[in-house]
C-alpha cells in the first residue's frame, strides 16, 4: 500500500456518495432505503474514499472495507458506547450507527461482492 497523489476522480465519486448518504439520512426515517440501501452505499463511499488516496489492490481494499464495516457492526452488537461509558451523540451515531442488524451485515456483504465483480470486470476489460 502506497500513499499517492489524490485521485480527483475517486474523491469526486466518494463526495457524491457522501452527498447521497446525507440525503438519505435527511429524508428517510427508516425502511429499505435508509436501513439497507444506505448501508450498501456506505461500503462504496469508504472504498472510494480510501481509493482516492491509496494505490492498493482493489480486492484487498474491498476486503479491508468489508471487515471495517463488520467491525463497526460488531461494536454496535456489544454496545461499545455503553461499555466505554460514552454518551451517544450525533457524531457517535454517524460513525458507529445506532444498533446491530443482520440486514446491515447482508448489505455490507452484497456491496463487497459488487465491488469484487466491478474489480474483476475492469481487470478483464
Amino acid at each position: 500500500m502506497v500513499l499517492v497523489r489524490i485521485s480527483r476522480k475517486y474523491l469526486l465519486i466518494a463526495a457524491m456518495l457522501f452527498a447521497l448518504e446525507v440525503l438519505i439520512a435527511g429524508f428517510e426515517n427508516g425502511g429499505f432505503i435508509r436501513n439497507v440501501l444506505g448501508d450498501y452505499i456506505v461500503v462504496f463511499l469508504i472504498y472510494y474514499f480510501f481509493l482516492s488516496f491509496l494505490e492498493i489492490s482493489r480486492i484487498k481494499l474491498a476486503i479491508f472495507v468489508l471487515f471495517l464495516a463488520y467491525t463497526i457492526e460488531f461494536l454496535q452488537y456489544v454496545n461499545i458506547l455503553k461499555l466505554l461509558n460514552i454518551k451517544r451523540t450525533t457524531a457517535t451515531t454517524m460513525i458507529l450507527g445506532s444498533s446491530f442488524d443482520w440486514l446491515d451485515m447482508l448489505a455490507y456483504t452484497l456491496a463487497f461482492l459488487t465491488l469484487i465483480l466491478i474489480a474483476r470486470f475492469k481487470h478483464y476489460k
